[in-house]
């Protein structure tokens, strides 16, 4: 009888402790999905938050269980069931009666209503579906070309994936993919972004009041985070355009347990004109994959990669012998991530990620036995800890430390032959530099009117002979005047210690990564936000106005006249200076029923200040634009038939013109040179760009298993020429020099056939 006991007791405990899996779907009662909708299960105290279409999964014990469900602007749900296996639930909840004409029931909607209860600013959040939709160059959906349409945010040239955000350079905005940092945002040379839009889970671009938990750059932060979702079965999914075409494939390994997915594009425009005789010697490809594990109900842990390269080799051989020039340029990007994050307790949670960056470059030139390669790289590793509380009342704290070690060749040049007594073999010295960081931040909500995010952010680089330290204080307020209307204002310090050198308005392929240096200050800027912000009751409207100013020092700067072409000794070259930008920003945003988009208009002001460029006069930036504008819509006029339209205008860059002559005696005393004389500096700016762009979608029937898509339309339907450059040519008859503004891409049809099952 004991035995009989005893193994009636162990086998109890071996039941007892098997765990069960838990699958779930929260909803409103129009059975719309509740994106990062909260549960909380006891006796367990597990905590999951669901994803963006509604599902959560969590491991626990047999038994009787609590379930706590709270969405904002719902009535928590509060359901007690026994689970006694593995099983699939779905909660539904009821919209808050004060609150039914604000109900915000899924997607982008749910966003708006988010940003606008916190009290971020300057933040925008998009998901796949708002990049999908938007006709662009070649058809190929690029996420940065939708943040440039969004206010604060404008491009380089006409197609360019560059991004410069309230008067910024593009190396000022951090860039990270899963928490691994980007350095080189662009393929075809500036004209597609390296994020394929098939992995993509949400996308974060933060211009100003920024949580302390970031750093690193002075103008903006854009978090890419890709699919973290396991699966419970196979996908695939994928699209072909004219400039690329793109799979994408997930796979469940272990039940709820650990799936894998991975994505590969590639452009084919080289092996298109090959097809028709012709040669365009360049390819791009990118290649991303990720691991997610749930080895417990507390835990989640995920590795990504990310390889991405550009690729141009072009021979021209005018005589036909074998003898021809040869230039091979590749670029390009590498990155890995693990990140670990675990529910501590009912309320406290960690975040941990350790990540790997590279970027480099090389150009090689070669002619029969001479010969030039110019090269350059960085290599990261770094690591984040953050510990923090969600879900509390009355306020959420958050603590944690951020390290990353830079090591840079920022520019070698070798050569070999007759051609190295023009360009001798010569490196700038290497670099390494170690930033460290720690960080706090404190949400208090006071009352249903006012509450307050403060936060501080201690920075330090630690190089060669030298170590900086930079206080970064960070405070954003938000007082709702009512149910409908908030006054927001922010407040931001920020410190920079790694630049990019450049010479040109857009990224090129001798643009140089440097860190700073016992010579070479970093960067940092102050930046003031205020903003009025309002949703309307009776329509999903969201409607802001905000004004900033940013007082930017020790900006990076060259010394008039410098190339960086072949340059190894560029450090003689720099110099650095003040900045300010100012403006005003202005969002209406519509994100429910047949009808969605934005209108957007961004007025702004950025000039910079060297004491030894422009005789130390205040000058307008390279990128100051005055005005920048966006009408952005989408009308589904059937289930299965959609419309969307884009139309932009943008002030002209700015640039310095000669604008004339002089004479001046050769040194050999045999003739006379010429001297141009020019305007003060970028004191000129080319014509005003403005186009419009159409697409039309044809989807299959939602009820079938293999789903597809065409997507047609016209880029810069209207056949404006908007310019890219400026040329001098000089009339034949009279001598006289004028300048031409010379375009790059007229009217452009797309189409793109987009498959998933």
């Amino acid at each position: 009888m004991k035995w009989l006991s005893l193994i009636l007791i162990l086998l109890s405990v071996s039941l007892t402790a098997q765990s069960i899996r838990i699958k779930g779907e929260v909803q409103d009662e129009a059975k719309g999905d509740l994106p990062l909708a909260h549960i909380v299960i006891l006796p367990d105290s597990t905590i999951t938050i669901a994803d963006y279409r509604g599902r959560f999964s969590a491991t626990v014990e047999p038994g009787a269980k609590r379930f706590i469900i709270s969405y904002t602007g719902y009535q928590t749900a509060d359901k007690r069931l026994i689970i006694a296996r593995d099983t699939t639930i779905q909660f539904s909840l009821q919209a808050s009666i004060d609150q039914l004409q604000e109900i915000v029931i899924k997607g982008q909607r749910d966003r708006q209503r988010e940003l606008f209860e916190s009290t971020q600013s300057s933040t925008n959040l998009l998901l796949p579906e708002d990049i999908t939709a938007i006709p662009v160059l070649g058809g190929e959906a690029d996420l940065i070309k939708v943040l440039q349409l969004l206010p604060g945010s404008v491009q380089g040239i006409e197609g360019s994936s560059d991004l410069f955000v309230r008067g910024g350079a593009a190396d000022q905005n951090l860039v990270l993919l899963d928490d691994a940092t980007i350095y080189n945002t662009s393929h075809l040379f500036g004209f597609v972004s390296v994020f394929n839009p098939d992995l993509l889970e949400s996308v974060e671009s933060i211009n100003g009041g920024f949580p302390a938990s970031y750093g690193g750059r002075i103008s903006s932060i854009l978090n890419v985070t890709s699919k973290s979702s396991i699966v419970d079965e196979t996908h695939i999914s994928g699209d072909i355009g004219l400039i690329a075409s793109r799979l994408y494939v997930e796979q469940p390994i272990i039940k709820d347990k650990l799936s894998v997915w991975v994505s590969g594009r590639r452009t084919y425009i080289d092996r298109v004109v090959k097809v028709i005789g012709e040669e365009l010697p360049y390819y791009f490809y990118d290649f991303n994959a990720r691991v997610i594990a749930r080895p417990s109900s507390r835990d989640q842990l995920s590795f990504s990669m990310y390889r991405g390269e550009d690729e141009l080799n072009i021979f021209r051989d005018r005589n036909n012998d074998g003898d021809g020039f040869l230039t091979v340029y590749r670029a390009g990007n590498n990155s890995q991530s693990l990140q670990w994050r675990r529910q501590l307790s009912k309320q406290w949670y960690s975040k941990a990620s350790l990540t790997r960056t590279a970027f480099e470059y090389d150009i090689n030139n070669a002619f029969r036995n001479n010969s030039i390669l110019a090269f350059s790289d960085i290599h990261d590793v770094g690591a984040k800890l953050e510990v923090g509380t969600l879900n509390s009342n009355s306020g959420n704290f958050k603590l944690g430390l951020d390290w990353t070690n830079h090591q840079v060749s920022p520019s070698v040049v070798s050569s070999t032959g007759t051609i190295s007594e023009i360009f001798s073999s010569s490196a700038s010295s290497g670099q390494a530099a170690d930033e460290l960081a720690l960080f706090g931040e404190y949400q208090w909500n006071w009352s249903d009117r006012l509450s307050l995010n403060a936060g501080f952010r201690g920075s330090m680089a630690i190089v060669r002979n030298k170590t900086y330290a930079v206080p970064e204080p960070r405070l954003s307020v938000r007082y709702a005047l009512n149910e409908q209307e908030a006054l927001k204002f922010s407040y931001s310090r920020m410190a920079q210690y790694i630049h990019r050198i450049s010479n040109s308005a857009v990224t090129t392929p001798t643009d140089i990564w440097y860190p700073s240096t016992d010579s070479i200050r970093p960067q940092t800027s102050h930046q003031f936000a205020a903003s009025w912000q309002r949703r309307f009751k009776t329509q999903p409207v969201f409607f802001s106005v905000e004004a900033y100013y940013k007082p930017m020092n020790d900006l990076i700067g060259l010394n008039e006249g410098t190339n960086l072409f072949f340059n190894t000794d560029f450090t003689t070259d720099l110099v650095q200076g003040r900045g300010r930008a100012y403006g005003f920003e202005f969002l209406v945003r519509k994100d429910k029923g047949k009808f969605t988009g934005w209108i957007s208009y961004t007025l702004s002001w950025a000039r910079r200040q060297f004491n030894a460029i422009n005789s130390g006069a205040w000058y307008p930036s390279r990128y100051d634009r005055r005005h920048n504008g966006a009408i952005v819509g989408q009308y589904t006029f059937h289930p299965r038939w959609s419309a969307s339209v884009v139309w932009e205008y943008i002030s002209g860059s700015r640039f310095t013109p000669i604008i004339g002559q002089y004479q001046v005696v050769a040194p050999t005393a045999t003739g006379v040179n010429l001297l141009p004389v020019f305007a003060p500096i970028n004191s000129v700016k080319l014509a005003d760009a403005h186009r419009l762009d159409v697409g039309l979608k044809f989807r299959s029937k939602p009820e079938h298993k293999f789903k597809y898509e065409w997507f047609v339309g016209v880029y810069n339907a209207y056949n404006r020429t908007n310019p890219v450059a400026i040329s001098i040519e000089t009339d034949e008859v009279t001598g006289a020099l004028s300048y031409e503004q010379p375009g790059l891409f007229g009217l452009l049809p797309f189409i793109s056939y987009g498959f998933k099952f």
